[in-house]
């Protein structure tokens, strides 16, 4: 019976590898590093039950590891033991792994003033900042998604562009988180922003003077701390905002559609969402939905009850 450190490692070199795509391999590997293996490394497989997996959760919550974080490294854990079974390397049947709540997730975004100001000072940045920040802003794509457009993925005569690609944090292209191309309409200051950026440099629409794919650490380099900041921070300081991260200005994006008047479903098909689930954090901000469906109360008259147990118009 193999121990789960080497049989972790069979795990990544051969299933992970084939079914999963690099970036999420790195994830795994990450979640297994920080803190499973040195605790449950030495077990077999038979070994782990709801007596180690309860005690490893007490103690990584004793840290001070957030619930998402340890539901995600129990998630790796699952899907090895799992996979044990269904090759043979694990005769019994795997434990049930009960995960930690999850509070609902707060986001920022800037509100239509502080958006304007954000706008007006990437105009000042240097290339290709000053585009990339306002079409972030008003395109909703991801930076992966931002870092892998194409100039033919855009139709600045049409006023849209195709998302079928992103870039992870080394550099690779696979498709967009969702696993499906989308089709994003552009407001016309978009457009205008991409026609002013037009270049020859190459075919990705934001990229480094010889062309090349924008680095990941070039747009958030880590500074000291794990803090990290960048050309987007220093755009925020000239605006005299907070500092915020590139997925504030989707999050800005979804919430300023949602503020003058989409509906969820349109926020989520622009966005790319997989589930209208996640679309609904942004509900809150729409008070023409609220005013509608208050609206529906008096859309039509009641049915009068008649006390014999028929509902009466008389």
């Amino acid at each position: 019976m193999p121990k789960l450190a080497a049989f972790a490692d069979f795990f990544i070199e051969t299933y992970a590898t084939t079914n999963n795509r690099p970036s999420t391999v790195r994830e795994k590997r990450r979640a297994l590093r920080r803190g499973m293996l040195q605790s449950m490394g030495h077990l077999r497989l038979d070994q782990i039950g709801a007596r180690q997996i309860e005690s490893y959760k007490a103690r990584r919550k004793k840290d001070g590891v957030g619930p998402k974080t340890i539901n995600e490294e129990l998630a790796v854990l699952s899907k090895i033991l799992d996979y044990a079974e269904e090759i043979g390397d694990l005769t019994t049947a795997p434990p049930k792994i009960r995960r930690l709540k999850v509070p609902p997730p707060t986001f920022d975004f800037l509100d239509l003033e502080e958006g304007e100001r954000l706008i007006q000072a990437a105009g000042h940045a240097p290339d290709p900042w000053c585009a990339m920040v306002p079409v972030a802003m008003l395109s909703g794509l991801r930076l992966g998604e931002l870092r892998g457009l194409q100039w033919d993925d855009v139709d600045l005569v049409a006023a849209r562009l195709i998302v079928q690609r992103a870039a992870d944090e080394c550099g690779e292209l696979h498709p967009p988180k969702s696993g499906r191309s989308r089709v994003v309409d552009l407001p016309r200051r978009a457009v205008a922003f991409l026609r002013g950026h037009k270049h020859l440099r190459g075919p990705f629409v934001f990229c480094n003077e010889d062309g090349s794919l924008l680095n990941r650490w070039s747009c958030e380099p880590k500074t000291r701390g794990g803090v990290i900041d960048g050309p987007l921070v220093r755009i925020c300081r000239k605006a005299g905002l907070r500092r915020i991260g590139w997925h504030v200005l989707r999050h800005t994006y979804a919430s300023h559609l949602v503020i003058r008047g989409a509906t969820l479903m349109e926020v989520k098909e622009l966005l790319g969402h997989a589930s209208l689930d996640m679309t609904m954090r942004y509900a809150h901000l729409s008070p023409s939905a609220r005013k509608a469906a208050v609206a529906l109360l008096d859309a039509a008259k009641p049915r009068q009850y008649s006390g014999n147990g028929e509902d009466s118009d008389d």
